[in-house]
């Protein structure tokens, strides 16, 4: 039987403060099922404030940490060792007009490398093919062909049938070229036809023994290669957790009659500055700390460049808060600061190497990424994990350490400066 009396809704002890006013202190509720309740006060008594509490902003940051969780998982199959790679076989139909033992023979060069397509000769077949892409590549054998490469003639062999701007096409025709040159090259040396073309396949045929090897680890950090690419995406995750967890809470606090009220308030101007600091230094360092409990709990052998990634990302989160800091004295919306925090978080992300490997960059996007705390960040990423053919360099290291701190303080003399703008534009008023 079920119980009435269950408990779907426990919170104690909850305390809120506005500057200058205390608008909980120490609250408690139990909701049981089947009961109904009322919060009943006067005017600043704290009683939307107290249901604020329960509809925070950790929906947009779990959806942010779930994207994150996905590109990771993905990044983490792709990081796989590789020993080595399939050659690419291309589905290709050859309508052969000729059926001479010259076009058989070039068949079995074709289809030796190749997947084989069986076709008629029907024009509205072979366009159905190749639009619903059951063939790349239709090539027909023009009649004739056996005499005309007996009489050493290579012009006019083929037609053929693909999609526009094919590189697959290309690749095929490329190699088929191949073929046809060695094929001439050896009748010249003297060669039968039959000799030429089996000689020619071989040529053209020859397989290159090749091994792959990830280049993630040659950093000898000890950690396997995801982690690598886990503290690369924090740039833009955490930056994108910041602006759309922090910022709404500022612009709270920044709000007309907010403001005025802390104006009018005993609370001092410097008493209100640290306790919001505090808040949002609670804020930061939670956040960070999420990321870095994940990754040791994630990873296997944390190594010392492991804690030196951990470090850099701390350095990076408070150039990242300085950020958010200074977006959060604009007047912005919800649906703004979320466009804004796509601008800034993509657009800092493709430029400074995050998603693209920074070496794949030019010199122009480069010039323009140093500008931005995220470069620095990922390229200390880089030497520490041996990515993107990144050494690692004590000197180097510190060096990015260094710029992205100098970046944290100076996004926060601009948001001090705003901050101190926008709290004379109060005076002036109230006065």
């Amino acid at each position: 039987m079920e119980n009435n009396n269950s408990v779907l809704l426990e919170m104690k002890n909850i305390c809120k403060s506005f500057p200058g006013v205390k608008a909980l202190d120490n609250v408690s509720l139990t909701v049981k099922r089947g009961t109904v309740h009322a919060l009943m006060g006067e005017n600043g008594a704290g009683k939307s404030t107290f249901m604020k509490i329960l509809k925070t902003k950790l929906t947009s940051a779990i959806l942010y940490l779930v994207i994150f969780m996905v590109i990771a998982v993905i990044m983490a199959d792709t990081a796989k060792d590789n020993n080595g790679y399939e050659d690419y076989k291309m589905s290709i139909s050859v309508i052969d007009r000729d059926n001479s033992a010259e076009s058989k023979r070039l068949q079995d060069f074709i289809f030796s490398g190749n997947k084989k397509v069986e076709l008629a000769d029907d024009e509205d077949e072979v366009i159905d093919a190749v639009y619903y892409q059951r063939a790349n590549y239709v090539l027909y054998i023009n009649k004739g062909f056996g005499d005309k490469i007996n009489a050493g003639d290579f012009d006019g062999l083929f037609e053929n049938f693909k999609m526009p701007s094919s590189y697959g096409g290309q690749l095929f025709e490329s190699r088929l070229d191949g073929y046809l040159s060695s094929v001439k090259a050896y009748m010249t040396a003297g060669e039968s036809t039959e000799n030429a073309m089996e000689l020619a396949q071989t040529a053209v045929s020859q397989q290159v023994k090749a091994e792959l090897k990830n280049f993630n680890n040659k950093g000898g950090t000890g950690m396997p290669a995801i982690f690598g690419y886990y503290f690369q995406y924090l740039a833009y995750v955490m930056l994108s957790m910041l602006i759309v967890t922090l910022c709404p809470v500022i612009l709270t606090l920044n709000r007309k009659g907010v403001r005025e009220r802390t104006m009018c308030s005993s609370l001092t101007s410097a008493n209100y500055s640290r306790q919001t600091a505090l808040g949002a230094s609670i804020l930061v360092f939670s956040i960070w700390l999420l990321f870095m409990i994940v990754a040791i709990i994630w990873g296997k052998t944390l190594s010392v460049k492991f804690w030196l990634a951990c470090l850099n990302s701390f350095v990076y989160i408070i150039a990242a808060t300085g950020i958010a800091m200074i977006i959060a004295q604009f007047d912005l919306s919800d649906n703004g600061i979320t466009a804004i925090s796509n601008i800034i978080g993509l657009g800092m992300s493709f430029l400074c190497g995050v998603f693209v490997p920074q070496e794949l960059l030019t010199g122009g996007v480069l010039a323009v990424g140093r500008l931005f705390p995220a470069y620095w960040y990922t390229k200390a990423n880089n030497m520490l994990f041996g990515m993107s053919g990144g050494v690692f360099s004590t000197k180097e290291y510190l060096i990015c350490i260094g710029i992205e701190a100098l970046f944290a303080v100076a996004f926060f003399a601009v948001a001090a400066l705003l901050v101190k703008q926008k709290r004379e534009g109060d005076v002036n008023f109230l006065a």
